[in-house]
C-alpha cells in the first residue's frame, strides 16, 4: 500500500515538473512574440531613394513597408520583386536595417524614344522596355520606326536596342524631329536635317558622339552623313529619292 501511494506521489511530481517546464518554455516563447511585435522591435523609418515617377511607395504600403510594422514581419526579398514588377522601375533594393529602419532603394526608367512596332506605338527607355503614358506619339521624344518588329522579342530586338542606344547618347536639343528606320537592313536617322547611315546596330553611343562633333561643321544641303564606321566617317552625295526602301523582313544585323 505504502509503495503504491509512493509510486503515485513520484508520477504527480514528475507531472507537476514536466507542466512547469512546458510553463516556462510557453513563458519564453510568448514573451519573444511579444517582443518581436513590440514597438521596440517595430519599423520607426522608410528611408528611400530613385522613386519619381514609378508606384513604389504604393507597392511599399501595400507590402507593409510602413512605420509601426513590425520589423520581423519585413520580407525584403518578396518586396524587391514586387516593385521590379512595375515597368518603370529598372532595379530595386530592400534592406532591413535591424531594429527599427528600412532602407529602399529603386532605379527608374526614363523614356528615350518613341517606337513604333507591328504593335503600334509605345515609350520606350533606354533598355528596351515598354513604358506606360499614350500611344499617340508627340514631339517631346524622338522616333525610331521598325514596323517590322512585332512579339515577345520586340524589346532585345538588336535594332530597337541600337536605336535607343544612339538617341541616349545624343544630346537632348537633336531629339526634336529627329527619326531612325530600318531601310535595306540597316539603320537611317533624320537628325537636324540630315540623313545619317548609320549601317548595323552596333557601336551607336560612338555614332551619336562622331555625329554631335559633325554637325558642328559645315555640311552641304542635302548630303548625306555615314556613320558606318564611327572612327571613319564620311559625307556622301543625296540619295536619289527612291533608292532607299524600307526592309520589311525584319532581318538580323
Amino acid at each position: 500500500m505504502e509503495r503504491r501511494k509512493a509510486v503515485a506521489e513520484n508520477r504527480a511530481q514528475r507531472n507537476v515538473g514536466r507542466l512547469l517546464r512546458f510553463l516556462i518554455v510557453l513563458a519564453i516563447i510568448a514573451a519573444v512574440v511579444w517582443l518581436g511585435l513590440s514597438p521596440w522591435l517595430s519599423v520607426n523609418q522608410v528611408r528611400t531613394a530613385g522613386i519619381k515617377v514609378s508606384g513604389a511607395n504604393a507597392i511599399l504600403a501595400e507590402y507593409g513597408v510602413v512605420a509601426g510594422t513590425p520589423t520581423i514581419m519585413i520580407r525584403a526579398r518578396a518586396v524587391e520583386e514586387a516593385l521590379l514588377n512595375d515597368p518603370w522601375i529598372s532595379d530595386a533594393r530592400v534592406y532591413v536595417d535591424w531594429p527599427d529602419e528600412v532602407i529602399v532603394g529603386v532605379v527608374e526608367r526614363v523614356p528615350v524614344a518613341w517606337v513604333q512596332t507591328a504593335e503600334g506605338w509605345t515609350r520606350r527607355s533606354g533598355d528596351g522596355a515598354s513604358l506606360p503614358g499614350g500611344v499617340v506619339p508627340d514631339d517631346s521624344l524622338p522616333k525610331v520606326i521598325l514596323p517590322s518588329t512585332e512579339g515577345a522579342g520586340t524589346s532585345s530586338s538588336p535594332f530597337l536596342l541600337g536605336s535607343v542606344e544612339f538617341y541616349h547618347a545624343l544630346p537632348v536639343h537633336l531629339w526634336p524631329s529627329s527619326a531612325i528606320t530600318l531601310v535595306a537592313g540597316e539603320l537611317w536617322a533624320t537628325v537636324d536635317g540630315h540623313d545619317v547611315r548609320l549601317g548595323r546596330p552596333v557601336e551607336m553611343a560612338a555614332k551619336a558622339a562622331t555625329l554631335v562633333v559633325m554637325l558642328a561643321e559645315s555640311i552641304p544641303d542635302g548630303a548625306v552623313i555615314v556613320l558606318i564606321a564611327p572612327t571613319h566617317p564620311a559625307i556622301s552625295r543625296a540619295l536619289e529619292p527612291n533608292s532607299r526602301q524600307l526592309d520589311d523582313s525584319g532581318g538580323q544585323p
